[in-house]
């Protein structure tokens, strides 16, 4: 495998380049292995990743042999590429990027990383013989490689303001772009209800015939502690979730509107569609890794992310946490709007230790550590996570709390520090 990933990082990566050709040009070359699995795409600025593992979860509970392709990954390439919730094995992985690289390497124009990944994702999901795959989009949707695909059906989570730079400054330009992945005549499940994007995306669906569904489903929390949070879900009854952000009650109205429209090529039993949601898992996002002190990992990487996450930690200090000390070790990358994502978030800590994440297009920690100061908030700078996590224990009493939030690359070198690999790992008391 160490092969494979030396090959992957020589391909583009940071330029992101328009336009679907070149990952047609790596799968027509393999048979066209995306045609022989039943899809269901989704995109989205937030949520799209938990939605996505929703689904999956409950398909596999239905038996059915599911795949998931997401991005990016928080510990190893291979937790992009899964098939009924186990990763890619590192032989299969190997093998996959030999059988693509000699047809990379011919092409004049050379595929992405990400459109590289996505070919791989999809020759795997061939030769296993998928019945299903959920697949998230990378960026934007319009053209991104995963947009080849002709799916089942497709869901759009919402619309905020994220990367700016490539898919447009205005939550129109972005919705415009993600938009893109509805399909001729298909149905497109959406969760955004603001009227400017959600024209647009009436407008997208008009265009091509495809059928615009809103979210129906009514979702209240009943009760929530470190391990599950309780819903109600009208017809379904009570479900207890292992997600246990605030807006993963918005994901899983998304993701039970989708699994109600595929009701029109498959039969899913009540008791089947609460078994998978009981099950679904997702890395990194209000993942609670241990207690005693508490630490939560959060991919939180725009405000709006930022926003949901400040409820969160609001909603926990309440019920759970009167008197503790809150600490937030924070990086963000350069082109995610971190002065507001900071402002929403920072007031909600007692002490913000900032790092610089493992990314080519990290942010130089000194512009936050200027946001808290005129926050008035306590900081330091970290030169690194190990660091920044002796820096942090040395004060915490067992009560405390350490949220990492900021971005999904500081959150993946969190828990490859603490040594959480492919499952979560149990809770520590």
């Amino acid at each position: 495998m160490d092969q494979a990933i030396a090959y992957l990082k020589k391909l583009p990566f940071k330029d992101v380049k328009p336009g679907l050709s070149r990952v047609e040009k790596l799968l027509a070359a393999v048979g066209h292995p995306e045609k022989t699995f039943r899809s269901i795409h989704v995109g989205g600025t937030n949520g799209k990743g938990s939605v996505s593992a929703m689904i999956a979860s409950v398909l596999k509970a239905a038996g059915y042999r599911v795949g998931l392709y997401t991005s990016p990954h928080l510990v190893s390439y291979r937790e992009r590429i899964q098939l009924n919730g186990d990763w890619i094995s590192e032989k299969e992985f190997q093998h996959l990027a030999d059988a693509l690289m000699p047809i990379a390497e011919a092409m004049s124009d050379k595929p992405s990383q990400f459109e590289f990944l996505t070919a791989m994702s999809f020759l795997y999901f061939a030769q296993k013989k998928n019945d299903w795959a959920l697949v998230e989009v990378g960026l934007g949707g319009r053209f991104d490689a995963t947009n080849v695909l002709r799916p089942e059906i497709a869901v759009l989570t919402n619309v905020e303001l994220d990367h700016t730079d490539l898919l447009g400054d205005t939550v129109a330009k972005i919705a415009w772009e993600k938009a893109g992945i509805v399909k001729l005549d298909l149905a497109l499940v959406t969760g955004e209800e603001k009227s400017e994007p959600r024209q647009i995306i009436e407008q997208e669906c008009a265009s091509v015939n495809a059928r615009l569904i809103p979210i129906e489903k009514k979702i209240e929390r009943i009760d929530f502690d470190w391990s599950f949070q309780t819903i109600s879900v009208e017809k379904l009854g009570f479900i207890r979730l292992k997600l246990l952000g605030g807006y993963q009650l918005q994901n899983a109205a998304i993701a039970l509107t989708a699994l109600q429209e595929l009701q029109r090529f498959l039969s899913l039993s009540d008791r089947v569609i609460v078994d998978g949601l009981e099950q679904a898992q997702w890395p990194g996002r209000f993942e609670v890794v241990q207690e005693s002190p508490y630490i939560v990992l959060d991919g939180a990487h725009n405000p709006h992310g930022a926003k949901a996450l400040s409820d969160d930690i609001r909603r926990y200090t309440h019920k759970f946490l009167a008197g503790a000390k809150k600490y937030l070790l924070f990086g963000m990358l350069a082109d995610k709007a971190f002065t507001q994502a900071a402002e929403l978030l920072f007031p909600e800590f007692d002490e913000i230790v900032l790092v610089r994440p493992a990314s080519p297009r990290a942010l130089d920690p000194t512009l936050l550590a200027s946001i808290a100061s005129k926050l008035g908030k306590p900081h330091i700078i970290c030169d690194s996570v190990s660091n920044a996590f002796s820096t942090i224990r040395e004060k915490m009493d067992a009560r405390d709390l350490l949220c990492v939030a900021g971005s999904l690359y500081l959150v993946g070198e969190v828990k490859e520090y603490l040594g959480y690999g492919h499952t979560t790992i149990a809770h520590q008391r």
